[in-house]
């Protein structure tokens, strides 16, 4: 077997063991967050947002597989190796931990796993690959960037904490409503990707539909509009060149 094969046949194996582990415990998932649901979880449909970046990851890799040029240029030439095995593992962790009940432990788990996208993103995006790879993980990396944020915001309801710092839930949702625009809009235009805020479009159209205290619906449309915006800008950019 060829070198090039090594990397993408164990991104196999591992993401089929993920796949396993969330096939296993996907049904608890739903049912742990909303015993500690917070203001600023999404609606339930959301979260259907796994099947298209499972979906995509396992078309990524039998790419890699498929295509040795491709496979050597990712897993060698931009030294991606090790990174996609330890995201895979990472995702199927977090699953079992936060089915667990353990939410310090998930949301640990998960800036782990944020951290090791932000990674593979930066990777990818320096190249010139084909647009598909950095799709992938443009939707993979928004998604978990809001889900951080919400594990986050569900590890500190479950305290009974009623304020952090003098700031109550809500005025925290808000806060980090806006800051986690602004820092869509940051990666949207740094890495010319119109995709990353399309999935942030879609998490918060959630949250507004879960919502319904006024000044959060307020601030999400005004954030569902910058977001729209920033991907519609980077669209016609792209489509200029």
């Amino acid at each position: 077997m060829s070198r090039a094969k090594v990397w993408p046949l164990i991104y196999l194996v591992v993401f089929i063991g993920t796949l396993v582990m969330n096939y296993l415990t996907s049904m608890n998932v739903g049912r742990v967050a909303n015993q500690d649901q917070a203001l600023i979880q999404p609606a339930g449909y959301a979260f259907s947002i796994w099947s298209l970046i499972y979906l995509f990851i396992i078309i990524w890799i039998i790419r890699l597989l498929l295509d040795k040029q491709q496979s050597y240029d990712l897993t060698q030439g931009e030294n991606l190796t090790f990174w996609p095995i330890l995201n895979f593992i990472l995702n199927g962790l977090w699953i079992y931990v936060f089915t667990q009940n353990w939410k310090l432990t998930s949301v640990i788990v998960i800036i782990a796993l944020l951290l090791t996208l932000v990674i593979i993103y930066r990777k990818i995006s320096q190249h010139h690959n084909h647009p598909f790879d950095r799709s992938v993980f443009s939707i993979y990396f928004a998604w978990v960037t809001v889900a951080t944020i919400v594990n986050i915001f569900t590890y500190v309801k479950s305290l009974d904490v009623s304020h952090v710092i003098g700031l109550s839930e809500l005025t925290w949702t808000w806060v980090m409503l806006v800051v986690a625009t602004a820092l869509c809009v940051y990666i949207a235009f740094k890495y010319h990707d119109f995709l990353y805020p399309l999935v942030f479009v879609w998490a918060f159209t959630a949250i507004y539909f879960e919502n319904q205290h006024s000044l959060l619906l307020m601030i999400l449309i005004g954030c569902i509009v910058v977001q729209l915006i920033t991907a519609l800008t980077i669209l016609i950019r792209k489509f200029k060149k």
